[in-house]
């Protein structure tokens, strides 16, 4: 890295990396969003501590990744600036949100993945942490596939699966619903993708399934198909594959949404705040249809 004192410190065992001495709110110049580009490609769960961040310099910050998507819970989009949205465990009021804090994206998944031209990047940025408790967890679908035993690689090599939002195959906590809007926009029909793919910047294979949105494996029984995803998210989610972040106020954190999966952490104290806003890009090269 060649710009100020920007370093990378390794977090985890086989994921997770700190970028520091990058001051976000500084100006993202070509040279500077070319690093931070190279940083997070390298290292696909990317945090910078001690930021103080706007919701338009949010913004801003996602162009840097590609085209920002609104979430699809109309319910918690920014008022001003809808391509974000809240991750909170409290209402307007500063009640408890029950879903926030007991329901939403607690099973593993990738956002996203039910349509066409699934989300390629997302960054959650903490506006009120916990005490303890509250960490969200990423498993590295890289390192899954790679070790995947020879005859189960080239079993699902091939193979493509239909997802849906809120009805994959072990969805405990499905999304609120879609309103009849959205319903009639036709951008929730589900969608079909490799159950292996090649991401379009590292080019290295990983598996591209979730409990959440994935439904059935293509011209499988519907038992065979939770039989092989059941395996496959048995191997892809053991301990040696996890990176659990803690959140500070004033971490960014950047993940890959097609080389990982994700969850919400429980556990967050009662009584205790956590929120945060929360960009979801899709690139340049992930504009087609994700690739095999």
């Amino acid at each position: 890295m060649s710009t100020s004192e920007a370093q990378i410190r390794p977090l985890g065992g086989c994921l997770g990396a700190e970028l520091t001495g990058f001051d976000l709110s500084a100006p993202l110049t070509p040279e500077r969003a070319e690093l931070l580009r190279r940083a997070f490609y390298a290292n696909p769960v990317l945090v910078v501590r001690g930021q103080e961040l706007a919701p338009e310099q949010l913004v801003t910050i996602g162009k840097v990744f590609g085209r920002l998507e609104a979430h699809s819970i109309l319910h918690y989009r920014h008022p001003e600036h809808a391509e974000l949205s809240y991750i909170t465990n409290v209402d307007k009021d500063g009640n408890v949100d029950s879903f926030g804090q007991n329901k939403r994206a607690t099973d593993w998944h990738s956002d996203g993945s039910f349509k066409a031209h699934p989300d390629s990047v997302a960054f959650l940025y903490s506006i009120a942490a916990p005490s303890s408790g509250g960490a969200t967890e990423f498993c590295n679908m890289y390192a899954a596939y790679e070790s995947l035993p020879d005859g189960l690689r080239q079993r699902v090599d091939g193979l493509k699966a239909f997802h849906k939002r809120g009805e994959g195959w072990r969805c405990e906590s499905p999304p609120p619903p879609l309103t009849e809007a959205q319903k009639a926009s036709g951008e929730f029909e589900g969608a079909e993708h490799p159950v292996v793919i090649t991401h379009p910047h590292s080019g290295r294979r990983a598996l591209y399934i979730n409990p959440s949105h994935c439904v059935q494996v293509v011209g499988m029984e519907r038992a065979a198909s939770d039989a092989l995803l059941d395996e496959l998210v048995a191997h892809a989610t053991q301990e040696r594959f996890r990176y659990a972040h803690p959140w500070k106020v004033g971490d960014i954190l950047f993940w890959d949404q097609r080389c990982l999966l994700h969850r919400a952490g429980r556990g967050t104290p009662a009584g205790e705040k956590r929120v945060m806003l929360r960009g979801m890009m899709v690139d340049r090269l992930s504009e087609e249809r994700i690739a095999a």
